[in-house]
């Protein structure tokens, strides 16, 4: 009788180790997923400072979006240590879509269209950061949710307040005045963050 419980019980462990090898397995992909669009997010931004920068002359919102790459980057580097610090299985860190710039990014012709689809890039980052986050939940890993609130959740919830603002002061002011608050956050947005160009020229 006791032989046939610690079967029983052998075999129900396995089950279970197996079970949560599936759930960690699926952290792993999700992080690298999540790596990949840091890594993407990073070059997308670069290509909206290109636009706003020489398109349309708006060297601010251009010091923004290279801030926002460089931060995004990190975030993406930061992340990569940790998966091979936790030594979390990964068939690829990069998955086979790879690193790709937006359609619609490219075809942003303004600065409202460049903020809009800033914080559309940015959203979807949030929601892969947050689906990872209930991945780790469901396999108890503390250690991931604590990873992915203290240094990623944050950051893209905060960036989502500071594109919604800018978005905010520019739809409610009147259609005459709209070149002028945008003109006016840009020289803001250039004091805050500099001129990149003089690094290019001096």
């Amino acid at each position: 009788m006791q032989l046939i419980f610690h079967i029983i019980f052998i075999v129900s462990l396995i089950s279970i180790i197996q079970s949560y090898s599936i759930s960690l397995n699926s952290v792993g992909k999700c992080l690298s997923e999540l790596a990949t669009q840091e890594f993407s997010n990073s070059y997308n931004y670069l290509q909206l400072s290109s636009k706003s920068g020489a398109t349309n002359a708006y060297p601010g919102f251009s010091s923004l979006f290279i801030k926002l790459s460089d931060d995004d980057l990190s975030k993406a580097h930061d992340l990569a240590k940790f998966l091979a610090l936790r030594k979390i299985k990964l068939d690829r860190l990069i998955n086979p879509k790879g690193i790709r710039i937006r359609d619609k990014i490219t075809r942003t012709s303004d600065i409202s269209s460049s903020l809009i689809e800033a914080r559309n890039q940015n959203k979807e980052t949030l929601k892969k950061v947050q689906q990872c986050h209930q991945d780790a939940a469901n396999v108890n890993d503390a250690n991931v949710q604590d990873y992915l609130e203290s240094n990623v959740l944050q950051h893209h919830i905060e960036l989502d307040k500071l594109i919604a603002d800018f978005q905010e002061r520019i739809n409610e002011a009147e259609t005459s005045e709209k070149e002028l608050i945008i003109f006016m956050i840009d020289e803001e947005l250039l004091n805050t963050y500099g001129d990149p160009r003089k690094d290019i020229f001096s």
